[in-house]
């Protein structure tokens, strides 16, 4: 006698097959996943149920919301003590899944994917994400080019031969992009560019080498320090989930 909320996974008749084994192969395994996590800041799956042939269901912990994307829309901008807060309890879902066994990266974190529940900050939508098993720290990233493109790290949107490696810290890079974006009412790196021209124009490759801050709304340095640890160009000088979670800005009372 709860409330939940149903997420239909609907199958197009009309996609290739090639199209239709992603699909399943995406939503099951984000089934699969979900439903083992149990933690505050995650949303939690409790059931999968079949529809039909091309459609089924699973069953989720219901969240009043809105999501972070939505608020967003409505208040423009979020003051930096409420950004804060928000940034903090995501960072602590991420604590949560890179300290779960097998390890998880989320790899679409986003706005739409943080949602509100009487005031907490949930993370959900696992469609996306990666496991590394037996204490692995990297991955090889053989589905390049899905995601979110604004919210992805310069490692992810490298050509080679070989399929890019990667580790949770993309997670820490969307983070810095969120908090810049609650921060600022713009993303960093091709803010209102299409995920199109982002990818034909190498925007995230070649032109996030360095976070420019606005002058305005005033934001206090330990902040955009932080920010510039997130996005940091170069992987290996980035913070990892841990470091940020540590990190001593959270740590200070009163910003």
């Amino acid at each position: 006698m709860r409330e939940v909320a149903f997420k239909v996974h609907q199958i197009n008749p009309n996609w290739s097959e090639s199209a239709k084994s992603l699909y399943i192969k995406h939503a099951l395994r984000e089934s699969k996943i979900q439903q083992q996590l149990n933690h505050p800041n995650i949303v939690k799956l409790y059931d999968t149920v079949e529809i039909d042939q091309n459609s089924f269901c699973t069953v989720l912990e219901y969240c009043e919301g809105p999501d972070l994307s939505q608020y967003l829309k409505k208040h423009k901008l979020i003051p930096e003590k409420e950004a804060k807060t928000i940034i903090y309890q995501t960072l602590v879902g991420l604590k949560y899944l890179n300290d779960f066994k097998p390890r998880v990266i989320h790899y679409d974190l986003k706005p739409q994917n943080i949602i509100f529940h009487h005031g907490e900050i949930k993370i959900s939508d696992f469609g996306l994400c990666k496991l590394l098993e037996n204490n692995e720290t990297r991955c090889e990233l053989t589905s390049q080019g899905v995601g979110t493109y604004w919210y992805l790290p310069p490692e992810t949107f490298i050509i080679s031969e070989q399929a890019p490696s990667i580790s949770s810290k993309v997670d820490v890079w969307a983070i810095g992009v969120i908090f810049f974006e609650m921060l600022y009412g713009q993303k960093p790196f091709g803010h209102n560019m299409s995920q199109e021209k982002i990818l034909k124009e190498q925007v995230i490759l070649l032109n996030s080498f360095r976070v420019v801050f606005p002058e305005k709304p005033a934001i206090s340095k330990e902040a955009k320090e932080f920010i510039t640890r997130c996005l940091a160009y170069h992987e290996s000088d980035r913070y990892d989930v841990d470091q940020a979670f540590g990190c001593s800005y959270f740590k200070k009372k009163g910003t």
